[in-house]
C-alpha cells in the first residue's frame, strides 16, 4: 500500500515538473505580449529587437515612443495602438493582420495611431473629394504633418484607375460627421513611388488637427483628378484572354492609340520586376513574350510620355 501511495505522489511531481517546463517554453516561444495597464516605453537612438516577431498589446496596454524614434519594419512593429511622445519627426511602426503601415509624422506635441486592416467607416464624399479606398484605415490623434504607406494589397491601382487615373490626386481623407474630406487643402498632397508601392503626405507646411477626424484612408482629391489625363482613358489599354493561359506565349493588349516607345514591366505580386520591354504598337495591338511563370496573379506596369498605369493579370 505505502509502495503504491509513493508511486502515485512520483507520477504526480513529473506531472507537475512537465507542465512547469512546458509553460516555461511557450512564455519563451510567444510574441512580446504587453498586458492590461503594462506599459512599454521605447527611448529614441536605442537598439531595440523582438527578433522578428510582432507586439501585440491588450487593449489597456501601452506601446510608447519617444519622439524622433524611427523603430519598426515588416517583420517588427506593433499590433495596436502607439504613441509617441514630444515634438519632432517620428515612424510610429504600426500594422494588423500581417500587414506593416507606419505612420511617418512630424508633430509638435504628442500623437497616437492605430491601423486597421478592414473597410472604413462608409461615408458621403466632400466636395473636393471623388472616391475613398474600401481596404483599410488608420485611427490618428494629435496635430502633425503625416505620411501614409501603401502596398499593392492596398489596390491603389483600382482606386487612382477607375477615378481619373491620375496617381498624384491620391490624398490623404478624414471621416468626420458622416462625411469624408481632404485633411489638406486641395492640390497640396506629395505623392511619390508608384501604383504598386508609395506613400501620400499631408501639407508640407501645415500641421493637421488630427482630433478632427476619427478615420483616415487614401481617397481622390477631384481638383487634381480633373487636371491630369491617364494613361488608360487616353489611350484605352485593355489586356486581351484575361486570365492567360500558362501555354500562351504571348500577354496581348489593345490599345485606342498608336503607340511608340511604350514601356512595359512585369512585376509578381511581391512587387519584385520579372521583365522589361520597350514596345511599339501596331494597328493598336501589343504585345510581350510572357516568361515561364507559375500560375498566380501578376501587374504590368506601363510607362507612356511621362503617365503611367498597371493593369492586374492572371496566369492559369
Amino acid at each position: 500500500m505505502k509502495k503504491q501511495l509513493t508511486e502515485s505522489r512520483l507520477l504526480k511531481l513529473y506531472f507537475l515538473l512537465f507542465c512547469t517546463i512546458f509553460t516555461f517554453h511557450s512564455a519563451f516561444s510567444q510574441d512580446l505580449y504587453i498586458g492590461s495597464g503594462g506599459e512599454f516605453f521605447l527611448k529614441k537612438n536605442t537598439e531595440f529587437t523582438t527578433s522578428n516577431t510582432i507586439v501585440n498589446l491588450d487593449s489597456s496596454g501601452k506601446f510608447i515612443l519617444e519622439s524622433g524614434n524611427d523603430w519598426g519594419s515588416e517583420t517588427e512593429y506593433v499590433n495596436g495602438k502607439v504613441e509617441a511622445k514630444g515634438t519632432g519627426e517620428t515612424k510610429l511602426p504600426i500594422g494588423e493582420n500581417g500587414v506593416y503601415a507606419p505612420v511617418i509624422a512630424t508633430h509638435s506635441g504628442d500623437i497616437t495611431a492605430s491601423y486597421f486592416n478592414a473597410s472604413p467607416t462608409t461615408g458621403s464624399n466632400g466636395v473636393d473629394v471623388d472616391a475613398i479606398s474600401n481596404i483599410e484605415y488608420w485611427e490618428l490623434t494629435g496635430n502633425a504633418i503625416v505620411t501614409l504607406p501603401w502596398n499593392d494589397d492596398s489596390d491603389i491601382t483600382s482606386l487612382v484607375n477607375n477615378n481619373g487615373g491620375a496617381l498624384n490626386s491620391v490624398a490623404i481623407v478624414g471621416y468626420e460627421s458622416g462625411v469624408w474630406n481632404l485633411i489638406s487643402n486641395s492640390q497640396t498632397n506629395t505623392v511619390t513611388g508608384d501604383l504598386l508601392n508609395g506613400d501620400v503626405t499631408s501639407e508640407a507646411n501645415n500641421e493637421v488637427d488630427l482630433n478632427k477626424f476619427t478615420q483616415f484612408t487614401f481617397g481622390i482629391d477631384h481638383q487634381l483628378a480633373l487636371a491630369v489625363e491617364d494613361l488608360f482613358l487616353s489611350t484605352g489599354i485593355n489586356v486581351l484572354s484575361n486570365p492567360i493561359q500558362t501555354n500562351e506565349r504571348y500577354i496581348r493588349f489593345r490599345t485606342s492609340n498608336e503607340l511608340n516607345d511604350l514601356q512595359v514591366s512585369l512585376f509578381d505580386v511581391t512587387g519584385r520586376k520579372i521583365n522589361h520591354y520597350n514596345i511599339s504598337t501596331y494597328n493598336n495591338m501589343g504585345s510581350i513574350p510572357k516568361p515561364n511563370i507559375k500560375t498566380g496573379v501578376y501587374f504590368l506596369k506601363f510607362d507612356y510620355e511621362g503617365k503611367q498605369g498597371v493593369k492586374k493579370i492572371i496566369i492559369k
